[in-house]
This record gives structure tokens, sequence and C-alpha cells, in this order.
């Protein structure tokens, strides 16, 4: 099978993410005007004046703008040449004009791994220290930082503007604590929009099972969980006949990473845990009849249809579910965007892309789960010139606001699906809807029951949910009394 000597590299990666944790609907700023104008924006001189990042006040501060990075994010800011690769050479025209016309030299360094990155900015706080403008964060670090006030509530600097379509709303509004918010994302981090859950299927497969490509059903309204039961239905098969589904030889319906997939249809189906007041107080919120609906849903497609599952248990495997859909023994594969591009480059058949399923049709968007994976940028309590890093932030994000995210597709794929209008069209809807739900960021064990019932192939999580409710409003209520205090 193929990525054999990835699969070390990536299982460790994977491991990293389990020890930091097992991971609303408002729009991320890109709704369909907003593509429009964007990509006018781009492309037309006249429209230019009028773009987020042209009504910018301008302002030479003649410094230096300090990155402390994250090592898998560190391409997000330091950008050294053009190379011929789309989303490079994108963010170093964007820190060209931003250098110029701020009159600033950006300068990013390597703090590691997120652990790392948290540590260091601890140590910032705690010795009074302001040696760097701004961090890119994790979900470790809302886990870890946020409730110990380590970081600058980013509603105070005047210079960015958080309303503004360029930055998550869904972040803004609900990963708020009491009022504040201490971290956002948005167009600024094109990483973060690539973390997003979707869906990819084989066409080559869909045709030859007579099934028809779910385009249209998305663009109806119809790509809901009980037809994407009618689309899989009956797909797996035990190729070899010897009565085991085996990875290594056998054809599945759907292949799922599940501490991706544990996630991403229960929230792609509108689930969610948590609710944050206009008072930004988490409160425990979650209507236990939808949570158990749902799951018996993804039961069905999951376990009563032999999808393939990689559970936690079988982490040293992990690329396995990616293998199955590259080598064409897959008609679905649950995946995040910026996976496309590193799980499926070498891929022969033609693959299309499409959000997760809705619910129903009376969900009114298809949603996109963030995953904790997912870079943030935040500042050090300790920040001197927190107006400074306001309007640096802003600027950046304006400019991929305009120049970059109307690319995304293009940037996802490497152009390799490119002569596939209607998955363009598709990763507008993905990236337009994302999830966040405040439990699952600071951990509530409540969050982790549709994967660990999945996992254990359990047909209920009733009385699971009803045991982990009381641990989770105590957890809360912890949290919110410390942060008073």
């Amino acid at each position: 099978m193929k990525n054999l000597k990835m699969r070390s590299l990536c299982a460790l990666m994977a491991l990293v993410m389990l020890l930091s944790g097992l991971f609303a609907l408002v729009s991320c700023g890109v709704t369909d005007e907003n593509k429009e104008k964007s990509t006018e924006i781009s492309t037309n001189d006249e429209t230019k004046e009028s773009s987020a990042y042209a009504s910018l006040e301008k302002e030479k501060f003649n410094r230096e703008f300090i990155v402390m990075s994250r090592e898998d994010m560190k391409d997000e800011y330091e950008v050294e040449k053009i190379t011929g690769e789309i989303l490079n050479d994108l963010l170093y025209e964007r820190n060209s004009v931003v250098s110029e016309d701020f009159g600033v030299t950006i300068k990013v360094v390597d703090g590691g791994d997120y652990g790392a990155v948290n540590n260091e900015l601890i140590r910032q706080v705690t010795s009074d220290g302001d040696d760097y403008d701004v961090y890119t964060g994790h979900k470790v670090a809302f886990m870890n930082c946020v409730p110990e006030n380590y970081l600058y509530d980013l509603n105070k600097i005047t210079s960015m503007n958080l309303s503004a379509p360029y930055w998550d709303q869904a972040c803004r509004e609900n990963l708020a604590l009491m009022g504040h918010n201490f971290m956002m994302t948005g167009d600024i981090d094109p990483a973060s929009m690539q973390i997003s859950a979707c869906f990819v299927f084989n066409k080559k497969m869909n045709t030859e099972l007579g099934k028809t490509a779910p385009y249209e059903l998305v663009d109806n309204g119809q790509w809901t969980l009980d037809n994407y039961l009618k689309q899989i239905e009956d797909v797996s098969m035990d190729l070899n006949n010897d009565g085991v589904m085996s990875a290594d030889y056998d054809r599945f319906s759907t292949t799922i990473w599940s501490l991706d997939g544990g996630f991403s249809m229960f929230y792609g189906a509108g689930g969610n845990y948590v609710t944050v007041s206009d008072e930004g107080i988490p409160e425990l919120t979650y209507n236990s009849e939808r949570v158990i609906s749902i799951y018996e849903k993804l039961y069905n497609i999951i376990v009563t249809e032999n999808a393939f599952w990689l559970s936690v248990a079988d982490i040293n495997s992990y690329g396995v579910n990616y293998d199955l859909f590259t080598e064409g023994r897959a008609l679905y594969c649950d995946i995040t965007l910026s996976k496309i591009s590193s799980f499926l480059a070498d891929m022969t058949e033609d693959y299309g892309i499409v959000p997760v399923p809705k619910y129903d049709e009376a969900q009114p968007e298809y949603l996109s789960f963030v995953n904790g994976a997912s870079p943030f940028v935040m500042l050090a309590q300790t920040e001197k010139d927190p107006e400074f890093v306001g309007t640096v932030l802003e600027a950046m994000a304006a400019y991929n606001y305009d120049n970059i995210t109307p690319k995304m597709f293009e940037i996802v794929t490497k152009l390799q699906s490119a002569r596939d209008p209607d998955s363009s069209r598709m990763v507008d809807y993905i990236i337009r809807n994302r999830v966040y739900d405040f439990g699952y960021f600071i951990e509530l064990d409540i969050t982790n029951s549709v994967m660990n019932g999945i996992s254990a192939k359990k047909e209920s999580i009733a009385s699971e949910l009803k045991g982990k409710a009381r641990q989770a409003e105590k957890k809360l209520e912890r949290l919110i009394n410390d942060f008073d205090d």
C-alpha cells in the first residue's frame, strides 16, 4: 500500500494530537456575495479601491513584527521567495505589500510544537516579557492559557475589527469567555480554513456502482445523512470472500479516521454540546434526543454499512484509511481540506469534493467542523503595544480576504481537480459555515461520546450522555468561577 514511509511520522503526529485531547453556526465571512466580490477584487483594478485591504488606514511603523509560530504553521508567515506554489506565492505577495505599506519587517521564530509555544508564552507573561508580538495558538492553548488569563483580550484592541468578515464570526461568538476573545482565526490563517471537515468521493467507482454524483443533492439542500446512507448502501464488500472485512483486500463504503470523523459528521449534522450566551457564559445546552438521533444515523452509516473506521486503538496504522481511498477501494472518505493535498496527491483516479452531510433538509446550512489543530492568533497578556500588533494582523487578514480566500479551491487541490467546477463550488460551501464547540475546545469528556460509542459499536449512547452531563456542568462551573477570581 502507498504511504508506508509516512506512517510512522503520521502516527507520531496523530499521537501528539491524541495526547492533547480528543475536539454556533454563523458565516466565517465567505458568503456568496463576498466570494463574488473577492474574485472581482483580485482581477479588476476598479474594484481594488473598495477592497477590504484598500479601506485600511496605512501607518508607517518602521519596526519588526515578530511572530512566535508553531513549527507546523511557520509557512503561514515566513515566506522567503516566490516558488511557483500557489499559496506560498500569494503569502509572499501579502508579506511584501503589508511590509511596504506599514513599514514593518516580518520576522518569524520557530517555536517548536504547540506545547513549546504555550510554554514560551507563559514564560513571557510570568517574567513580564514582551519578546514576541503574536503567537500561533492551538486548541491546547485554549485549554491551558485562557482559564489562567495568560492571553490578551483581543476585544480591547481598537485597531482590530473583530466583527469584520475576514475574522471568523463563529470562532468569535462560540469561543468567547465572559465577553472576552483571546484567540481568533479566519482569513488570516489559510491553514485554518483548510482544516475544515469535508468528504471526497471516487468518481469512477461512483459511476460503476450506478450512483449519482452528490453535487445536485448538495445544491438542492438534500445532501443529508439519510440520503448519504442511500448512496453507500451495500457498497462495502468482502472481495476475497474470507468472511472478514480487511483493509488489505476489501472494498468499503467510507473510510474514516475516528479523531476526525468522530466529530465531523456529528457537528456537520448540527450537533453541539455547549452554547455561549451573549454575555460569554458557556452553558451545557445539548439536546439529548437530537444527539441520540444523530448517533443512530451515524451508527447505521458506519457500523451497519461496514465503513472502515480507524480507531484511536489503531493509531500505529494511521494513514491506512486514506490509502484505501487513493487505491480505489472506498467510495467516500471523511477528510479535511488540508489532507486532500497531502494524502490524495498521488491518487490516479478522479475524486470529487463535497461538504459533510446535513442532519435533514430542515437544517439550513452545511456545517464544517474545525478540529483542534487549527491555528489561531493570540497575544501574551504582557504585550506592551497591542494596537501595533492589531494593526498588522488586521492588514494581513484583510489582504488574505481579498486575494487568498477566493483561490482556496486551487490551493486545496493544487489544480489537480481544477477541471471540476462542481468541486470548486463545493469548497465554497465547506469554508462558509465552520463549527466551534466550546465544550470540545475546553475538553469536556461528553464531547467524545459519539466517537467512543462508534469505536465500541454501541447501538445507543443515551446512558453515557446522562452519566457525563453532570460532570461537564461541574467543569464549566469551575471554569467560570476560576476565571472570575
